[in-house]
């Protein structure tokens, strides 16, 4: 509303500029041109109003902007007739086009206002050189006036390019300066060479008024190659699909905009959940309409300030100024909340929800670059949070600075010796025996010390050293095994297998290899999967987890209760056992809710002829619980804690002594 009000103010302003400028040359007023050349004055006024009331529209901007050629008649008049037969034209003409376009009265004096500023401008630059128009005379141009007509050809386009320029850039809130450099190509092939073009209407209208007509064909020609320079640039800056912007034009919009102005600011990414689904279920043409409404209610949603894109596939940017961290937070909800209604695809409605990140300028990057990365670790962090919206948090950066030199560190690690495996023994409640170790990695870093999961798996699994580090984990638990069979140690182990590798198709092979090497049986190996890991890809998933099977290996679906699978699905897997998350476990002695979770899940297990193991056995008195409860296997620090080889090996020997061991990582 402010923007509007101050574009408003402009124009009113602008038009009474003009009639400033209209009183001052009141005492020269004269007609002398139209009542001496009539049929000359015609043909021109004919140009000015024909040309006005079919303007050249040129897609720009995501609309269609309007261009008119009538500044080259109107120049020309100038020349010709002097400033009262070009400005009376003018006027008229730009009045009759703006109200049968049905434009608003402010944009209607603004209009004359702007034309009586640019004709007068120009009629200073000649008589401030030479003493044209030479209204009496049959040669208006002289060949040594030349320079200065253009000259004021040119001062006309500026004031006018100028005038336009400012009130759209009022009206868009955006910053003058950066509008008027964005638009400097558009406005040269348009009104800069149309107005050079006024000193051959001249020429023609003083030689034979009967060759003024001929003046059509190059002016289609020119008018044809403009609108055909500013289609290859739309279409080089825009999105063919759904028109708006490309990542190129943001790019350019963002950094401008930071370089024009260093208010907080903030970035937001954005991509559709599930649009895949749409795609192949009814097919790419409903995936294309579906992006194309999404970005009309996107349009729709964000201000004319704001910078709106599409980057590519289902991912969409907006760019908006004087943000603080909350209003942008908002600012992300409304425009995650604005695409939750339906959207009909001609027969089919269609639900969509977008996971939006965000990242701050200047406290998250001064450059877009960096904005939209870290806005896409944002994105990325809402959608495995199913949050909706997020702003950036270093801590879930797994491409910072600090976290690149650790990655850097950890595919050296595991090409060497720093990882190491510690276990933690599986108690069987009936036999109080331990059948199973769980093997969980650790790195051994030179200078950071021995480092727990937490402090590098994430980081392996956003890259592709999680495949090299389970591999790594397998074949150094399964040499340990072999160590204990030699010993007389029977027991197995089991080894945690992520989203990325359990659908690899090569990881089948590679584990076959890895039990050949170690010349362990593959009963003795028990591969943990979690349930997101088995919906991340269902049929490839189930497709190696058979292939697994068929090599005797066991499967655990590793913290049960937590994921979103089904159970007809889950039943129809070869799965040898389910782990209850310790989520679950470790609250059931106080809260009910828990307690029934955990024993609904004990009761499913046995009747799917599966084990049912419990995580984060910490208390005695949950230890009591669950073999009241006819749980088989337990495992946490009420039975011990994870354990190097070495203390595993000693455990494993006296099993019924299980001495009490220090808290180790």
């Amino acid at each position: 509303m402010n923007h509007r009000l101050t574009v408003r103010r402009y124009a009113t302003a602008v038009f009474a500029a003009g009639c400033v400028v209209l009183a001052a040359l009141a005492p020269e007023f004269n007609l002398d041109y139209v009542e001496r050349d009539p049929v000359a004055f015609a043909f021109l006024a004919s140009g000015v109003v024909l040309c006005e009331l079919l303007p050249v529209k040129i897609p720009r901007r995501g609309n269609d902007e309007e261009i008119t050629l009538s500044t080259s008649f109107s120049f020309a008049l100038l020349l010709v007739g002097g400033p009262w037969p070009a400005l009376i034209t003018q006027a008229f003409a730009s009045v009759i086009q703006d109200l049968l376009a049905g434009k608003p009265w402010w944009r209607v004096r603004f209009n004359v206002g702007q034309y009586t500023l640019s004709i007068a401008a120009a009629l200073i630059v000649l008589r401030a050189f030479t003493d044209a128009p030479h209204i009496a005379s049959p040669h208006p141009i002289s060949t040594g006036e030349l320079p200065v007509v253009l000259l004021s050809a040119a001062v006309f386009f500026a004031v006018n390019a100028g005038l336009v320029g400012v009130a759209i850039a009022l009206h868009q809130g955006v910053p003058v300066r950066r509008y008027l450099r964005s638009d400097v190509v558009f406005i040269v092939i348009t009104g800069g060479v149309l107005l050079c073009l006024a000193p051959v209407v001249v020429a023609t209208t003083v030689y034979s008024v009967a060759l003024v007509p001929l003046l059509g064909a190059p002016i289609v020609a020119i008018y044809r190659a403009g609108r055909q320079a500013s289609r290859s640039e739309h279409a080089a800056r825009h999105d063919a699909l759904t028109g708006l912007p490309n990542r190129a034009a943001f790019h350019h919009a963002v950094r401008s905009a930071i370089e024009d102005d260093c208010r907080p600011s903030c970035v937001l990414l954005m991509d559709l959940n599930r649009f895949k689904d749409v795609n192949d279920t009814l097919g790419h043409r409903y995936g294309d309409l579906l992006l194309k409404r999404i970005a009309e209610r996107l349009r729709g949603h964000v201000r004319d300030d704001h910078v709106l894109a599409r980057l590519g596939g289902d991912e969409f940017a907006v760019f908006a100024q004087s943000q603080s961290p909350q209003a942008s937070l908002r600012f992300g909800r409304g425009v995650a909340e604005c695409l939750r209604t339906s959207f009909e695809l001609e027969q089919f409605v269609v639900d969509a929800e977008a996971s939006v990140g965000i990242s701050l300028f200047p406290e998250d990057g001064t450059d877009i670059e960096t904005l939209l990365q870290k806005a896409d670790v944002a994105m990325y962090q809402a959608k495995e949070a199913h949050a909706g919206v997020s702003l950036y948090d270093e801590r879930d950066d797994h491409h910072s600075p600090a976290k690149l030199a650790l990655t850097a560190e950890l595919r050296n690690a595991i090409q060497g010796d720093e990882i190491v495996v510690w276990y933690q023994p599986v108690l069987d409640l009936c036999t109080d025996q331990i059948p199973a170790l769980e093997a969980l990695v650790r790195w051994q870093h030179p200078e950071l010390g021995l480092l727990p999961p937490a402090a590098f798996l994430q980081i392996a699994e956003h890259t592709s050293l999680i495949k090299p580090l389970t591999q790594r984990v397998l074949d150094i638990a399964l040499r340990q095994l072999a160590q204990w069979r030699t010993i007389g140690i029977d027991v197995a182990v089991a080894v945690n297998v992520s989203t990325r590798v359990l659908v690899d198709h090569e990881f089948t092979g590679q584990v076959r290899a890895s039990l050949d090497n170690a010349g362990v049986p593959p009963d003795r190996l028990k591969l943990e999967v979690t349930e997101t890991a088995l919906m991340a890809d269902r049929v490839l998933a189930r497709s190696v987890l058979q292939e697994l099977d068929q090599l005797g290996i066991e499967i655990s679906i590793d913290d049960f209760g937590t994921g979103y699978s089904s159970l007809a699905y889950l039943a129809a897997l070869p799965v040898s056992e389910v782990k209850i998350d310790q989520s679950f476990v470790s609250r059931m002695t106080a809260d009910a809710r828990d307690a029934v979770i955990v024993r609904s899940t004990i009761d499913l297990g046995h009747h799917l002829s599966l084990r049912v193991v419990a995580e984060g056995v910490e208390e005695q008195a949950t230890l009591n619980q669950l073999r009241a409860l006819g749980c088989d296997l337990v495992q946490g620090y009420a039975i011990s804690r994870p354990l190097s080889g070495e203390n595993a090996t000693r455990l494993l020997v006296q099993p019924r002594r299980r001495p009490a061991l220090p808290a180790i990582v």
